[in-house]
This record gives structure tokens, C-alpha cells and sequence, in this order.
């Protein structure tokens, strides 16, 4: 990978005439960018003209502002149970009952203002308080239960429009986005009677007869009809990108699937079979990944289970990228036993080439030795920053950014959850400037070009082209903002 980088890079010296020219500029930039930082708002001006490359660690469900679903749901005129608040969609006359009430019924009984209000803090952060009896982790993750079959309503097309706007918005030229599970075949429920079998072989650590099992599983799984309904939904995803006409010489978008941790262990093999099996083949579909509360208590029996699960299919479709959520743990949220495993389980059994998180490192067993594997690994940690601080509560002081940047593990900056937390990419970059005043300029201009390199795009043209894209933009931005700003930051 490194000689492939150095190879782009020389290519993009030659082929763009502004890149050397512009050293100088961002050496000049890096000056002025120490003036700016210990303000928010110069911060903001700053970051929100500065291109920012790619976000690769994205949700699509939960980067979808509230305003997008409560607008659905008032233009169907949708169910709403008005002590739940639960949205549905539903036609048929099943919900005629004394709670549910139909958007608009209720909305003016309410008051438009007043109702919107509450629809937002209950699809999204805001406001949140612990005073209300709920921790901040619970009150993130169960937003996403809340938006029911509103999430669906919301079309891909609607939502991915409003995200690719959103992004050139805010000089954000490539999302990998975490899209959806694969709506193909199950197993036989005949199968469901070895959940203990495969939690037995785990436990013994007995991989020969986890493999065997889970080749079993993969051959019955993957039969004439589930393969058909997989090349179908590969070939629905590519139509509607191109109906849409997402990738365009501003935006570029790439999908990731996702298996969910707090499944029966069947259910979680049969999704990973199916995620495997699609993204193997040269496509939108570019990695797949785990999601849902890593402090679960399945996904917490299980997590050992998982990794082997990950690593099996490694094998089986050796092509296939995979990043993984680890290390979305703090100390006192799961017991001390379950801090010490799951960033180095990712990197070494399921062979992760980006970690999501990774916030628990310090507490990982043997740290040192782990981050020279992840070093020479080339292991890429995806920095959720404003997300960890509400979720686990961290800060500049326990937040391992630092030590990740000290070894040179590249990183990347992401959003996570933007539409929940209420925040955005320019956000992440202006709190992490804040926070940690070690980092240059220069270092939040190599974070962008990690979020290009460091991507699952499939084919080099496509990088290439994004990476051309990106130092043009950058030799645009250190150039006009030293002119344009001169008067008012200076130099």
C-alpha cells in the first residue's frame, strides 16, 4: 500500500503544477492557523473552507438530520402514538386507537413549533440532559430504535441527495457510507439449535470445529436462490446510485455493509456470509463492518465469537475489506475483563484494516506491543471525536487521539452519527483543534489525504481522481484564504 501512495503522490506532483507552490502557502497557513485556534468561531471560517477530503466512518440512518424525518412523516400524514411518539406508516386501520393519532391531528393539538420540538429530542440529541434519567449512551443508541419505519420511508434517494449535498457543503468530497444489512436468505430455522454449538467450540477455542461449522452454514446459505437475490440487490444499488447521479466531479459515494453484534450467533454469521458474498465482487459495495452498542451483553459474551467469524471469512473472500467498530468502550461501562481484548482481537483474528473508535486503547492488554503490530499492520484508526464525548464521555485528557498520532498510526477524522448528535465534519476538526493544541495545521491536511488514501474505493482511477481533486482544492484554499483573510486574521 505504501508504494502504491508514493506512486500516486508522484504522479500527482507531476501532473498538478500548483503542488509545490503551494508548500509554501501552507507553511504560511500553518502560521496563521495558530493565531485562529483558541477561537471557536475563527476555527469555524477556518475549517469550513478547508477541503476535508473523505468521511469513512458514517451511518447513513443516523447522519440524517431529524428535520428529514419529521418532514416524511408530516407530508404522509403518518401515524404518531402520542405516548411513545412511535412514527408508523401504516395504513390498513390497525392503528385506530386511542394513542395513535394521525400527524397532523396531533401536531395541531400540539402546536407546530412545540411539536417539532419534541419530535427532534426524541430523534436526536438534542437537548439531551442527564437530569432525565438517562445515560448518555442509552439515549444515543436508542435513537435508533425511535425511528422505526420512518427510516425506511425515508428512500435512499431523498436521503442520499440531502447527505451529498450536506457534504459539498462542507468541502466533504467522498462518504463510505454504513448503508444497511443485505435483505437476503436465512437459514433454516433447523440451524437455530447450534447457537450453543458454535458458543461451545468458542469456548474450548476450538477454531477447527468453529470453521468446519461455519463452512457448513456458508454452503447451505449461499444456494442458486440467495446468490440471485444478492446479484439483484447489487444491481438495484447500482441503478438507483446511477438514477440519482451521486458521483459527479464534486462528490463521490461508496457503501458499506454491516452485520449486527446483538444477533443470536447464527444470525450474525448469516449476515456476515451474505455481506462477504456481495462486496467480493468489483462494486459499489466496498467493505463491511459490525454495528450496534459494543457493550451489549450478546455482543460482550460474543465479541471472541465474532472476531472468529471475521476471521473465517477473511479467508474465504480474502479480497473483501473489512473495518470494524473496537474499543467504543470506557472504564466503569463494561467490566475491567472486556477493556483489554477488543482493539487487538479486531486487528489480529479478524483482520480489520480500520478500527472505528478504537477509544479504549489505553486499557487494551500488552498496549505497546499492539501498537507496533497496528503500525506495521498500516492498521488506520477512524477518530469519532465529538461522538466519543457524548457517548463515553471522553475528553482531550483520556482520549487516545494523542497516543495514536504519536506512534504514526494514520487517522482518520469522521462524524459517526451526525444527524443524532447534531453536529458536523467541520465540528469534529474545530473541537479536535481545540483540544489538542500539538497538531498543525499540517497534521489536519494529511488527516484529509488519510480519508482518500485509506479508503475502500475499488480502483485505482477512482482514487486518483479523488486525490487530484483534493490537492486542487487544497492549493486552492492555501492560496484564497491567505488573500481573501488577509485584512482579517493576517499573517
Amino acid at each position: 500500500m505504501k508504494n502504491v501512495h508514493s506512486k500516486i503522490l508522484f504522479f500527482l506532483a507531476l501532473s498538478i503544477p500548483g503542488l509545490l507552490i503551494s508548500q509554501s502557502n501552507a507553511s504560511r497557513l500553518d502560521s496563521l492557523f495558530n493565531h485562529l485556534r483558541t477561537n471557536e468561531a475563527a476555527l469555524r471560517i477556518f475549517f469550513s473552507a478547508m477541503p476535508k477530503g473523505g468521511d469513512l466512518h458514517h451511518h447513513y440512518s443516523g447522519s440524517i438530520y431529524a428535520e428529514k424525518y419529521i418532514e416524511t412523516a408530516k407530508s404522509a400524514n403518518a401515524w404518531i402514538n402520542e405516548v411513545t411518539l412511535e412514527i408508523n406508516f401504516d395504513s390498513s386501520g390497525t392503528l385506530m386507537d386511542k394513542e395513535w393519532k394521525k400527524f397532523l391531528t396531533l401536531e395541531k393539538e400540539i402546536g407546530e413549533y412545540a411539536f417539532q420540538q419534541i419530535l427532534l429530542k426524541h430523534l436526536s440529541s438534542k437537548d439531551y440532559s442527564r437530569s432525565d434519567g438517562i445515560t448518555s449512551y442509552d439515549d444515543f443508541f436508542e435513537t435508533f430504535n425511535r425511528f422505526g419505519s420512518s427510516k425506511n420511508q425515508i428512500s435512499n434517494g431523498s436521503g442520499l441527495l440531502w447527505l451529498k449535498q450536506n457534504a459539498i457543503h462542507q468541502k466533504v468530497s467522498y462518504i463510505e457510507t454504513m448503508l444497511e444489512t443485505i435483505p437476503c436468505g436465512k437459514l433454516p430455522e433447523v440451524f437455530n439449535h447450534l447457537n450453543d454449538s458454535l458458543l461451545i467450540y468458542q469456548a474450548l477455542n476450538d477454531t477447527t470445529k468453529l470453521f468446519n461449522l461455519f463452512n457448513t452454514l456458508k454452503n447451505s446459505l449461499l444456494n442458486k436462490s440467495n446468490k440471485l437475490c444478492l446479484e439483484n440487490y447489487l444491481k438495484e444499488l447500482e441503478k438507483e446510485h446511477k438514477r440519482l447521479q451521486i458521483d459527479d466531479s464534486l462528490f463521490t459515494l461508496r457503501y458499506q455493509t454491516y452485520v449486527l453484534r446483538t444477533l443470536p450467533p447464527i444470525q450474525v454469521l448469516t449476515q456476515m456470509i451474505n455481506s462477504f458474498e456481495a462486496a467480493k465482487e468489483d462494486t459499489l459495495l466496498v467493505g463491511i463492518n459490525m454495528v450496534a452498542p459494543e457493550h451489549h451483553p450478546m455482543a460482550l459474551r460474543d465479541y471472541r465469537l465474532h472476531m472468529r467469524m471475521f476471521q473465517y471469512c477473511a479467508k474465504t473472500w480474502p479480497n473483501v475489506l473489512v473495518s470494524l467498530h473496537a474499543g467504543e468502550l470506557s472504564e466503569g461501562l463494561v467490566s475491567p475483563e472486556n477493556l483489554h481484548f477488543h482493539i487487538q482481537e479486531a486487528v489480529d483474528i479478524a483482520g480489520a484494516k480500520r478500527i472505528g473508535h478504537g477509544t479504549a486503547l489505553a486499557f487494551e492488554q500488552d498496549v505497546l506491543s499492539l501498537i507496533e503490530r497496528m503500525k506495521d499492520k498500516k492498521t488506520i484508526v477512524e477518530i469519532n471525536y465529538l461522538s466519543n464525548r457524548f457517548i463515553l464521555g471522553s475528553t482531550h485528557e483520556n482520549h487516545p487521539l494523542y497516543l495514536y498520532h504519536k506512534a504514526k498510526i494514520p487517522i482518520v477524522i469522521c462524524t459517526d452519527d451526525a444527524g443524532v448528535l447534531r453536529t458536523d465534519h467541520n465540528g469534529e476538526f474545530i473541537q479536535i483543534a481545540l483540544d489538542f493544541p500539538s497538531l498543525t495545521y499540517t497534521d489536519f491536511k494529511e488527516f484529509a489525504f488519510n480519508s482518500i488514501y485509506h479508503s475502500f474505493i475499488k480502483g485505482v482511477e477512482v482514487r486518483t481522481r479523488l486525490l487530484q481533486k483534493l490537492q486542487r482544492d487544497f492549493t486552492y484554499f492555501e492560496h484564497h484564504f491567505l488573500e481573501q483573510h488577509r485584512n482579517i486574521f493576517g499573517e
